[in-house]
């Protein structure tokens, strides 16, 4: 059996060495391709016994720190035999385990190999900063940056986009000025039914064509125009390098500007495990926008809209679902456990083209918004890999676990009448997941 446990373990790529301490050090390596998809399972003798599941599941769900109406789909990723079925159709708040939807829809729509680039634009002494919707552009080059996947590029900067500038321009003692064109994206910077604190906190940047440094300070303070910030700072590294140069405003560039450089991101495959791994809500949104510009809408409304098309054409029972987000933040999103699991299986069968979506997932104890949950004794640690989902009163998990018999399970469980605090309500999810995990749950 132990052996067995352990091939599950590594078909998932969850074994390592070293437990790091930080989600950024961690590297964890997408399990190579199969006809089965991207999670292997090993055959076992005998059938999984759903009855002594359900009897798990059911005593854990009933913890008081979950509160009432609990909803939990949970299937055998082998044999898609349903084993958990607790008012799987009804709709709840998600949170951000709506992410799965949007990543999928990002890597059908725009494709795994593609980027985003920013642009600088010349017309003679005229040079506009172009923005083409990356939300991973920084201000400076990060130094000793650990990549995920390993050997993944460094953000890019708009350091460097100066230097390419400077270099392009050669020896010059024109007098230039820039413009900022952050015009991409279309609609509000941020979603109608979201509480303004997300703004003002530096929960999500403002959807902006050009951004820089997700939106905030290198204090943690929040950027009101990240737009303009990134155009000042582009201005500043010019004139430090001995351009003479000023700032301008908002403008387009002219219709006899040329491309003189510019800077492309990563790939939209490790942009959606970042996205998934970290629940960074400024990618999801940024990502969500570029979906609805494959329709020619990048706005929160175009997004919501093409996902939602995406996933119909993937199989994806879309009655019960309701996106008007990208990241999960709005509460007026809905979905419910067996369309996330669905989403799950679509995932792992789409022949590597979503395969991000899976790969991405957060590692339990070990990475991203699992890295402070299941600790080094206990159960899960290292072989659970979930998105997971939180919001005042509401917590959600997604995801895969690997039980005592050495069987892949795909899980989702909803809970949205959290009473005592989602920190709790987090603990007793994780209470629920752990008691399948030791579950040696075959029969002959």
């Amino acid at each position: 059996m132990l052996s067995a446990l352990l091939a599950c373990a590594l078909s998932l790529g969850v074994i390592g060495i070293g437990i790091p301490t930080k989600a950024e050090e961690v590297e964890i390596v997408p399990p190579a391709p199969t006809s089965l998809g991207i999670l292997n399972p090993i055959e076992q003798p005998g059938t999984i016994d759903a009855t002594t599941i359900l009897k798990i599941v059911t005593e854990k769900l009933a913890d008081p720190r979950l509160g009432a109406g609990v909803t939990g789909y949970v299937i055998d990723a082998n044999s898609n035999q349903v084993l958990i079925d607790i008012n799987s159709d009804q709709q709840m708040i998600p949170a951000s385990t709506l992410k799965l939807y949007t990543a999928i829809a990002a890597l059908d729509v725009l494709g795994g190999d593609a980027k985003f680039a920013t642009k600088v634009m010349r017309d003679q002494t005229q040079l506009t900063l172009v923005g083409g919707g990356d939300p991973t552009l920084v201000s400076v080059t990060p130094k000793d940056w650990k990549g995920k996947p390993p050997g993944t590029a460094a953000p890019p900067s708009i350091q460097q986009l100066a230097q390419l500038t400077r270099t392009a321009l050669g020896t010059t003692n024109e007098v230039f000025t820039v413009a900022f064109d952050d015009s991409l994206f279309a609609g509000p910077q941020a979603q109608e039914t979201w509480p303004a604190m997300y703004l003002s906190t530096g929960e999500v940047a403002p959807a902006q064509g050009l951004t820089m440094d997700y939106g905030v300070t290198q204090s943690n303070g929040v950027l009101p125009d990240p737009a303009k910030a990134a155009a000042q700072f582009f201005v500043d590294e010019l004139t430090a390098s001995g351009l003479q140069v000023t700032l301008t405003d908002r403008a387009p560039p002219s219709a006899g500007a040329s491309e003189l450089t510019r800077i492309e991101s990563a790939t939209i495959t490790n942009i959606v495990e970042r996205m998934i791994t970290t629940s960074n809500n400024t990618l999801a949104e940024y990502l969500a926008h570029h979906i609805g510009g494959t329709q020619g809408d990048y706005s929160y409304i175009g997004g919501a809209r093409v996902t939602t098309q995406t996933l119909i054409a993937a199989g994806i029972d879309t009655t019960n679902l309701e996106i008007v987000d990208g990241s999960g933040l709005s509460r007026e999103n809905r979905s419910n456990a067996k369309d996330l699991v669905t989403a799950m299986q679509y995932a792992n069968t789409s022949n590597g083209r979503s395969w991000a979506a899976l790969s991405g997932l957060p590692v339990a104890g070990i990475s991203g918004t699992l890295v402070d949950r299941y600790d080094v004794a206990e159960p899960g640690r290292g072989s659970v890999r979930a998105k997971t989902g939180t919001l005042s009163k509401v917590v959600s998990l997604t995801g895969t676990l690997v039980t005592a018999s050495g069987d892949i399970l795909i899980f989702s469980f909803i809970a949205n009448d959290v009473p005592n605090g989602t920190k709790q309500g987090e603990a007793a999810m994780d209470d629920v997941i752990k008691a399948l995990v030791q579950c040696g749950c075959r029969v002959a």
